[in-house]
């Protein structure tokens, strides 16, 4: 028999906002990604846009989550029917002249990202970079770069609630989905057609 009166109390329930502490997470993060895109230049997006449409091929780079946002970019172009590669996989050609390489790093000075960036741009690839820190080593070696500054949901800079490099990765990959709808859209890009383009191998 359990003795009901040796039990240890049950955990008091976290008291963050009125409605759950999940809710009062999920407004923080969700205005932290909205100052953070509010605050991108619609004419850097707009260069990157057109540098990826014109293209012959587009190669992304990242690491660690910003290389999920980045290779989940790629895999969108495919369905817009551009010929993109994620740069670590097996399968990727060698990068060449008037190929994009679109490097993706919140710090900016990820070891692997810059080296790789570096060999592209010595073979003649154009670079675009998309980070937070538009003063670090892969900032330089962009013909396009692109700034997701990372800002509190009271747009105070810096000042994000989240574990350090979350909203840059969070607002990467909400970015690279905006970026993806302009282009269908700009470019009349039917989603039958996209679709078709899915792998049929899952």
């Amino acid at each position: 028999m359990v003795d009901q009166y040796n039990q240890p109390a049950p955990p008091a329930p976290l008291t963050v906002g009125v409605d759950g502490p999940l809710a009062a997470a999920r407004r923080t993060i969700l205005r932290e990604i909205e100052a953070l895109l509010t605050r991108a230049r619609e004419d850097q997006a707009q260069e990157l846009m057109q540098a990826v449409y014109d293209a012959p091929r587009i190669m992304v780079l990242g690491a660690g989550r910003s290389k999920l946002a980045v290779d989940a970019f790629a895999m969108r172009l495919m369905h817009l029917g551009l010929t993109a590669h994620v740069s670590t996989d097996v399968t990727c050609p060698a990068i060449a002249e008037g190929d994009l390489l679109l490097a993706c790093s919140g710090s900016g000075h990820t070891p692997t990202v810059v080296q790789r960036t570096e060999a592209a741009k010595q073979a003649g690839a154009r670079i675009a970079v998309v980070t937070a820190n538009l003063e670090s080593p892969l900032a330089a070696l962009a013909d396009i770069p692109v700034h997701l500054a990372e800002y509190s949901q009271d747009f105070e800079p810096d000042a994000s609630s989240q574990f350090v490099g979350t909203l840059f990765e969070q607002g990467a990959l909400v970015f690279f989905d905006c970026l993806i709808l302009a282009l269908q859209r700009a470019h009349h890009v039917d989603p039958g057609e996209m679709y078709a383009r899915h792998t049929n191998l899952e």
